[in-house]
């Protein structure tokens, strides 16, 4: 049963995950600045989980070498993972973006095979390929550009640390709304002391923008992080990694509804290759507990 709300928790974590660039897109067409966006979306999403942890009387303190490792796991991670791909954004189409960084189930495979030897199933192989085809199949190719690329592949392989990060990492067993209160309360400092010291402090033009920037931190940040965390320990890093590329598929057809985004017959193939490579993700999960 467990598996199961794992499953749940993951797709569920892709879907609001997936509706990100939309509200992201939103505050940004407000006349929000990038580095303001990710400043706030951190601030806020600390507030809210701190205001969690005080509700359900949740435990705050972690050890020394917990918070170690969650300022590496936030910074390196988390918060370089968001950095990185927005500047990628600023250079290659998002949905070029999407795929290169996508690569990240393949790091988080090959680093629980090759450093925690973990067990390589020939389903596993067979949903990364499905799932990399289906990308590759969504994406325009065009508008190619070497740092943007570049950009693209290192978000991914810093999501894969962080990724791994919540499965291995000491902190794994920290409570899931502690570990989130404290990524995002790391991050927001972390990129504060940077606009700081950059001269550059920015802030929230509008009302407008406010809103999407509370719904980036809390329906689209906060809660699908308390998801995938949840989804990551109970499934293992490298299922959940595959399962979350269906993230890609719910940005590209929200996209299509709110924006009005034109999907080619190609793109609605490679939708369906990376809903193919979830169920198989699901599949290899149930063979696993048979076995």
């Amino acid at each position: 049963m467990s598996r199961a709300k794992g499953v749940f928790a993951v797709i569920a974590a892709s879907v609001l995950y997936g509706l990100l660039p939309v509200f992201t897109k939103a505050a940004l067409l407000q006349g929000t600045t990038e580095d303001a966006v990710v400043f706030y979306q951190f601030l806020f999403m600390a507030i809210a989980a701190l205001a969690v942890l005080i509700m359900t009387r949740r435990p705050v303190r972690i050890s020394g070498r917990q918070f170690a490792e969650l300022v590496f796991a936030a910074v390196l991670g988390y918060g370089m993972t968001t950095s990185l791909l927005t500047m990628a954004y600023a250079r290659i189409p998002v949905g070029l973006a999407m795929m290169f960084h996508f690569s990240n189930p393949v790091f988080v495979t090959l680093a629980m095979i090759l450093i925690y030897r973990e067990k390589a199933t020939v389903l596993k192989a067979a949903a990364i390929i499905c799932a990399v085809t289906g990308l590759i199949l969504m994406t325009d190719l065009s508008g190619m550009n070497g740092m943007g690329v570049l950009y693209a592949l290192l978000s991914g392989i810093t999501y894969a640390y962080y990724v791994v990060a919540n499965n291995k990492g000491f902190f794994a067993q920290t409570d899931n709304v502690t570990v989130v209160f404290y990524i995002g309360l790391i991050n927001a400092v972390f990129y504060g002391l940077a606009q700081i010291v950059a001269g550059k402090i920015r802030t929230i033009p509008n009302s407008a923008s406010f809103l999407f920037i509370v719904i980036i931190a809390v329906v689209c940040t906060l809660l699908p992080m308390f998801s995938l965390t949840y989804g990551i320990r109970t499934l293992g890093a490298s299922s959940a990694s595959v399962l979350n590329m269906l993230e890609p598929v719910v940005s590209l057809l929200a996209g299509m509804i709110v924006y009005h985004e034109v999907i080619s017959g190609k793109g609605l193939i490679g939708c369906l290759f990376i809903v193919i490579s979830g169920i198989v993700v699901v599949l290899d999960d149930k063979e696993t507990q048979s076995g």
